[in-house]
């Protein structure tokens, strides 16, 4: 499912109406009827409900009078109040058309006080927002301001028309203060703003209705959702006549005496997600810490330097590394001198490469320009720390900064997964958001798991951004067939799901 800026959904709009000649009435009209309809369905009979429904001065007051218009055909009980008078065109129509059903409306300042509007507020069973649009910028002005405290302290069920007032529809950042939707209905596409946080919180549940834009104009959008049937079709195939080579080998590339852990969770993400043959290669240390856990992973110890990989341990490491299909780079590793030139040798095999945690903490002290002279594919997966010292910025400037991310991946020709409660991969040419997963995830080791997972695909014929799109809907999809609460889901718990969340796309 395809996923818009602002510009993107004005350009649709406007390409529907002067080139595909469907009037901006019509459209104005199916996407104010979409909305009772939701509610309808989310609600039950709405004739017992008393409504009020707030108008904004642009197009998403116009659709707030279809609303309400709309809302006349079940029950008398409907309150507009404008926030703003001199309503021009397609606004302005539908004012005239909700009057000439009976409707009745008070403008805000003029015949209406912020003080009545408040007892309307608190005493309705449903409030409409229908004040600002998907083009508003900057922090929310009186009276806005004041009426969106007003509607969060309502007991009343708050519907939101298009984009909760005071989201910025391109970032999900909220403008000072936004409305705390029950239920939002956007129309033809999800924006930015509905899926990144926190506007993904403030829309609560999210409908998208179909209000007549063709397809066929979105067809050259490069963001998308990721949906179900798009990772169905990516789901390597199992076929019968097959061998544990059939499925690739992971090389698993990290572990220290601090870390000993990482690279096993790494593993288990690994053979859980399907790979044939799974190799941790970590410091003779903790080689034993590995196999004891899982004799399934083949345990290769390295040269170490004080149980850290070095330059001796890639001299060990050298004659396995044409073995392998794809090597996983980082997890446990840790972060010091001897890491930092270890990183340095072993980014330039000719081996598809997937790099997480201090593999990317070490490449934040030699500079993400070596990834450049790269010949075989990459992905980072960092969380926004982690990408903060890539990109040598704070965390504030770099959560869930999908264009930061679209550049960073174009610049140094990488698959990207930015990590996040809503997940960002891109290619720099096409980004993918990921919605499943929930706060299970937000524990040590989890990251682990999701870069065996993307090593897995790759090395089961997947290419890498491929693999990081699938990666990331299965590691998030197993954290929800978790049965206990989710603050006590383990790391290896998790892994031990993604089979049953592969058996279950495989049914449908």
């Amino acid at each position: 499912m395809y996923i818009l800026t602002s510009d993107e959904m004005k350009s649709l709009d406007r390409k529907t109406i002067e080139e595909i000649g469907i009037p901006s009435r019509v459209l104005m009209e199916r996407a104010g009827v979409s909305v009772v309809l939701s509610m309808e369905h989310e609600f039950g009979p709405l004739e017992n409900l008393d409504f009020l429904v707030l108008v904004g001065g642009g197009n998403n007051g116009g659709d707030g009078l279809v609303v309400a218009r709309a809302l006349l055909d079940y029950t008398p009980n409907v309150t507009v109040v404008l926030t703003k008078e001199n309503l021009r065109g397609d606004p302005l129509e539908n004012l005239k058309a909700f009057e000439r059903v009976g409707g009745e409306y008070a403008v805000l300042g003029k015949n209406i006080s912020i003080e009545e509007l408040e007892y309307l507020v608190m005493s309705s069973d449903v409030v409409i927002d229908a004040m600002l649009g998907i083009g508003v910028k900057g922090e929310l002005r009186e009276p806005i301001s004041s009426i969106v405290d007003m509607v969060n302290q309502s007991p009343a069920r708050k519907v939101c028309v298009d984009l909760p007032s005071g989201v910025d529809s391109d970032t999900g950042k909220i403008l000072g203060k936004a409305v705390k939707c029950d239920l939002t209905v956007t129309f033809a596409y999800p924006k930015i703003g509905h899926i990144l946080y926190p506007g993904r919180e403030y829309a609560g549940k999210l409908k998208v209705a179909s209000i007549g834009i063709p397809r066929i104009l979105a067809s050259d959008i490069k963001r998308a959702i990721i949906t179900e049937d798009l990772v169905r079709s990516l789901i390597p195939a199992r076929k019968k006549d097959s061998s544990k080579g059939t499925y690739g080998r992971v090389g698993i590339v990290g572990g220290s005496l601090l870390y000993g852990g990482a690279p096993i969770l790494s593993a288990l993400g690994s053979m859980k997600s399907g790979a044939g043959l799974t190799y941790v290669f970590a410091p003779k240390e903790i080689h034993t810490a590995v196999i004891s856990n899982y004799p399934e992973v083949i345990s290769i110890p390295l040269e170490s330097c004080g149980g850290y990989l070095c330059k001796k341990s890639f001299g060990s490491l050298k004659e396995w590394i044409e073995k392998m299909s794809v090597l996983a780079i980082g997890p446990g590793m840790g972060l010091n001198e001897y890491t930092i030139e270890f990183l340095k040798m072993i980014v330039d095999v000719e081996k598809p490469i997937v790099l997480d945690a201090d593999g990317l903490n070490a490449l934040s002290k030699i500079g993400a320009d070596i990834l450049k002279n790269r010949k075989s594919q990459t992905v980072l997966t960092p969380h926004p720390g982690e990408f903060s010292r890539l990109v040598k910025d704070s965390i504030e400037e770099v959560l869930y900064n999908y264009r930061l991310a679209e550049k960073f991946a174009k610049q140094h020709g990488v698959v990207l997964v930015l990590k996040g409660a809503t997940t960002i991969v891109t290619d720099g040419e096409n980004t993918l958001f990921n919605l499943t997963g929930n706060t299970g995830l937000s524990k040590g080791g989890s990251g682990d798991v999701l870069t065996g997972v993307i090593a897995s695909l790759i090395a089961q014929g997947l290419d890498s951004f491929e693999a990081s799109i699938l990666g990331v809907y299965l590691h998030g999809a197993a954290a929800h067939l978790n049965k206990s609460d989710e603050s006590g889901l383990l790391p290896t718990e998790l892994a031990k799901m993604i089979p049953d969340v592969l058996k279950s796309l495989r049914k449908r």
